[in-house]
């Protein structure tokens, strides 16, 4: 019998987004710690419009160009036309993150190295996804070299005493470009020979048969997921969202490690499905669940410390019950989360993209009112209550389609047997 235990190599790919997570989160305690409520407010929301960026990569680019690659013979002008388009896309991305600054009333020094964490960690984004179809190990490399680059910048701040805003996003910057030359002179080869020679077929019958579709399910989950740190920030100001992005910090682990589970996931479900190898399709559903499950758990007993422990200095002991009210919002929503990552996953790499497009779409139609009258009605706290709506939206349209699919693998494979 086949084990849920995931392997040594998924293990490895999973280690190294972790260690990514781990950085990300000193980044982001230091700041805690030592910024103003402002700077730290700040820092959230451009990491999350920096994952809103990954996103739509992933979106575009990212779901054609796995769908491609599983072709036995892949056009390699082609490919060039998918790192091409990619260049193209991390531009326009740097130039929406210099709005996002705009509205956030940032410094220039700030714009102008939260616009080049956006551009290079883009680049990095695609290239990491390539490299996970053809050689996982670059991957790895890659996350390893920004996590140990950021952690290196972290200690540096922390001995010249420059905690600042200004200074985390220029040390995400220099890390994103680390772990970009990481992915080695190949894939530094493939997008300068994109700047001259490339066929774009692949790239628009990509975009039009699954980014297109992609792209609105990544916007309106985005809408679903964080369209309270847009309006929360732009409305009330990044002081008054830095209590919710202090409690959502608490569960990063968890949202980092799915995503590379995800990651690695993806293309591996793409080639079980095309083989019609039903037993491992079946095997890879109970996996995803059950480390799913497992990573939520570890990540709860964490904050529950916390919790328990108020003296660790990251909020002060008056603000405790505040803090265990949202952890005990954003635990219900990273649970949720973590329940429709299968199904999200399976619709993905079943070119069910219309059915995700639908999912988000409806969701972020109900979400996106709700939020703004919580907010307005009520306080920003209570907008976490529209994110648990939308998530339970999201997987009221998934999960029947994704049993189905499963009670359909199981009656073949018994039917062979």
């Amino acid at each position: 019998m086949k084990s849920l235990w995931p392997g040594w190599r998924r293990i490895l790919n999973v280690s190294s987004s972790a260690s990514l997570a781990g950085a990300n989160l000193t980044l982001s305690l230091l700041l805690l710690w030592f910024a103003d409520a402002a700077e730290f407010g700040s820092f959230a929301m451009l990491q999350v419009s920096t994952g809103l960026a990954y996103g739509i990569s992933n979106a575009l680019l990212g779901s054609p160009l796995l769908l491609f690659l599983k072709e036995k013979q892949p056009d390699e002008s082609q490919l060039r036309g998918f790192f091409s388009a990619s260049l193209l896309l991390a531009a326009l991305l740097s130039a929406g993150q210099v709005l996002i600054t705009l509205g956030l009333a940032a410094a220039a020094p700030v714009m102008l190295w939260a616009s080049m964490l956006v551009f290079c960690g883009t680049l990095r984004w695609f290239g990491r996804n390539y490299a996970l179809s053809v050689k996982p190990a670059l991957a790895v490399s890659s996350d390893l070299t920004t996590s140990v680059l950021m952690l290196m910048g972290a200690l540096l701040l922390w001995a010249i005493e420059w905690i600042t805003l200004e200074g985390m996003l220029l040390v995400c910057a220099i890390a994103q470009c680390g772990g970009l030359l990481a992915l080695g002179r190949t894939h530094a080869s493939l997008f300068m020979t994109a700047l001259f020679r490339r066929d774009w077929h692949a790239v628009k019958h990509g975009v039009n048969q699954q980014g297109k579709a992609a792209l609105t399910g990544a916007l309106s989950v985005e809408a679903t997921t964080n369209g309270h740190s847009y309006l929360i920030s732009l409305l009330a100001g990044p002081a008054a969202f830095a209590p919710i992005a202090a409690a959502a910090l608490l569960f990063r682990p968890c949202f980092v490690v799915q995503g590379a589970l995800a990651s690695f996931e993806r293309p591996r479900l793409v080639q079980l499905l095309a083989a019609q190898d039903r037993s491992g399709v079946r095997l890879a559903a109970r996996q995803m669940m059950a480390w799913s499950a497992l990573l939520w758990a570890g990540n709860a007993l964490l904050v529950t410390a916390l919790l328990i422990w108020p003296s660790h200095g990251l909020w002060e002991a008056k603000d405790n019950s505040m803090m265990l009210y949202l952890c005990l919002l954003w635990g219900g929503i990273v649970l949720l989360r973590s329940v429709r990552l299968t199904p999200s996953l399976f619709a993905q790499a079943n070119d069910q993209f219309g059915l995700l497009a639908k999912a988000c779409v409806t969701s972020a139609l109900v979400t996106l009112p709700l939020l703004l009258t919580l907010i307005l009605t009520v306080d920003v706290n209570a907008s976490l209550y529209g994110l648990i709506v939308g998530e339970v939206i999201i997987l009221a349209w998934l999960y029947p389609t994704y049993r189905r699919l499963l009670n359909a693998q199981a009656t073949e494979v018994q039917s062979l047997c």
